[in-house]
């Protein structure tokens, strides 16, 4: 990790013993805007004594001079745009491992909000009125991530903090206010809840819809510039192998398309009504924010739950009285009815659980229906008696899912 010299403006490597030392350190978060300050330009002792007058680096010295302003003063700033060698592939991934630690780690975030003119101008009462800010992939991260943040306005007057701002914050990104304050743990929400805080967002690289995720689903990743949308495929396999967290599955397509990868020049190409498990973008979890996990209402799944396989993602299914996949010869039914182990609050308050619907073709099953998810009455999974002792029998069912290739 480099940090910036809040006085100097030289960057450090932050095992020197005084740079990690207490107070600790102010972190950034902006939106990128115009020729941004890199690291090859901060690191040379020649620009920075040439005192270059550009909007990019007055935002940096304005952080510092916020840093330095508090007691106790903070010595030390990091910033995404130059406390990065993004031409070192082992310091990009590194860093985009580790930011979201590095965000709750530090002492204070500033959010500088450069397109906002001033305080009256963030409406509670009119969430359209936002900066690009709230629409950016990785602020959403710099939003959550943080113990302490305060907002600033276009001429760096402080707006408030997250806390004082939680209404308005909960109008702009649809995130709890819980959340917000840290009253509770938004990791403890269901995956389908925090990709829908993803959904509408963007960034400049189409790749990093997946990996701004990494922080917030607790997931490491390689990281390849150049796999395009493929890269938040990647990354729900990924978060496969380490959750059993069934709402990653309870998705529709989105009425307004993908609107995450709106910075490509042309829409990826995918089969909206028939497709397999693996959502391809956060905007299909739009609508499923209020999904929730029971962990005493799961059906049983056996060999760890789910598991990518060459073909797809392969689900342990109930067959009660072998009813439940095959019909009454014994034979796999041609539609099934798969059963998440996820739910929402139904009008009566009482859970209801989601279901999606298989196709057979062939030796598979394809989702079809990709427009709507099912909900259920009732939680307990069916059993059978086996020598006395109810048990859920399950048969491994294989739902395909089709190669995302946004050039075809």
């Amino acid at each position: 990790m480099r940090l910036i010299n809040t006085t100097t403006y030289a960057l450090h490597k932050s095992e020197e013993p005084e740079v990690v030392a207490s107070p600790g350190y102010a972190i950034l978060s902006h939106k990128w805007v115009g020729a941004e300050v890199l690291f090859e330009m901060l690191n040379s002792a020649d620009w920075r004594a040439s005192n270059i007058e550009t909007p990019q680096m007055e935002k940096i010295r304005s952080a510092c001079t916020r840093a330095r302003e508090r007691d106790p003063p903070l010595k030390w700033l990091w910033v995404d745009t130059c406390c990065i060698d993004k031409l070192s592939s082992e310091e990009l991934t590194t860093s985009l491992n580790s930011m979201f630690e590095w965000y709750y780690r530090a002492t204070v975030c500033y959010a500088y909000l450069h397109d906002v003119p001033d305080l009256k101008s963030l409406d509670p009462k009119q969430s359209n009125q936002k900066s690009v800010w709230f629409e950016r992939g990785w602020t959403l991260q710099e939003l959550l991530a943080p113990r302490n943040m305060e907002f600033y306005d276009q001429d760096w007057n402080l707006m408030g903090t997250k806390t004082g701002l939680a209404d308005y914050l909960h109008l702009a990104t649809g995130i709890d206010k819980k959340y917000l304050t840290g009253a509770s743990n938004f990791k403890q929400t269901s995956v389908a809840t925090r990709m829908s805080w993803m959904a509408g967002r963007t960034t400049t690289e189409v790749e990093d819809i997946a990996y701004s995720m990494l922080g917030l689903l607790n997931v490491n990743m390689s990281i390849k510039y150049g796999e395009g949308v493929k890269a938040f495929i990647r990354l729900q396999k990924t978060l496969m192998e380490s959750s059993t967290d069934e709402s990653i599955f309870a998705w529709t397509t989105p009425t307004k398309g993908l609107t995450c990868y709106r910075s490509l020049d042309e829409t990826p190409k995918w089969a909206p009504q028939s497709w397999g498990l693996i959502a391809p973008s956060p905007d299909c979890f739009k609508k499923y924010g209020d999904l929730v996990i029971f962990q005493d209402m799961c059906v049983p799944r056996l060999s760890g739950g789910y598991r990518w396989m060459q073909q797809g993602v392969q689900f342990q299914m109930p067959m009660k009285s072998g009813t439940e996949v095959t019909n009454m010869f014994g034979l796999p039914r041609k539609e099934v009815t798969l059963s998440l182990n996820c739910w929402r609050y139904g009008t009566d308050g009482k859970p209801l659980r989601i279901n999606i619907q298989l196709l057979k073709d062939g030796d598979i099953y394809r989702r079809v229906q990709c427009n709507d998810l099912g909900q259920t009455k009732g939680a307990k999974p069916k059993t059978n008696s086996v020598f006395g002792i109810d048990q859920v029998l399950t048969r491994p069912l294989t739902i395909a899912q089709p190669e995302f290739d946004p050039y075809c």
